[in-house]
């Protein structure tokens, strides 16, 4: 194990030598790097990490409205309102809550992004059931497979952290 460990180094420091020798220009790391290309790829990055953080955030706020409003459910019916559910959005989200006699929705609607988050409660024979999904644009209605609440045409499910999760996202 030594053995072969000495020769890749050696073979490392032998190819970059070569490099050196034949005056091939290695590329410094991304940050380091100018340019308009460049420019164009940091800021694609900086875009994908916040989308990737406010659906995780969205992700947590959907696990906990859905929780709640289960709960809620079986002592006496649903809430419309998220302070009563012990529920706080964050302040570039912007959330609605629409409530029926056997429904119960949130929408999440990110100021700097087009995709959204929807979460639904739905009453089926007496039993409640919860599903979270992302898309763009207006949701559709949401659909029934046997005793599974669906996405609206065009969603995905999400994934959600903790007891309620049920599918991968």
């Amino acid at each position: 194990m030594p053995i072969a460990l000495r020769w890749s180094v050696l073979s490392l420091l032998t190819l970059l030598g070569l490099a050196g020798l034949v005056q091939l220009p290695l590329v410094p790391p991304l940050a380091s790097r100018t340019g308009a290309e460049t420019e164009r790829v940091l800021a694609d990055l900086a875009t994908q990490e916040a989308e990737q953080d406010t659906r995780e955030r969205a992700r947590q706020l959907l696990s906990r409205f859905l929780g709640a409003e289960i709960t809620r459910y079986f002592w006496g019916g649903f809430s419309p309102y998220l302070d009563v559910l012990g529920l706080e959005t964050p302040e570039d989200i912007q959330a609605s809550v629409s409530e029926g006699p056997d429904a119960v929705q949130l929408l999440l609607v990110p100021m700097q992004q087009r995709e959204r988050y929807l979460a639904r409660v739905e009453v089926k024979e007496a039993v409640p059931r919860g599903l979270a999904c992302r898309g763009e644009g207006p949701p559709g209605r949401f659909s029934w497979r046997g005793d599974q609440l669906q996405c609206p045409p065009g969603w995905q499910e999400l994934s959600l952290p903790g007891p309620l999760r049920r599918s991968q996202d």
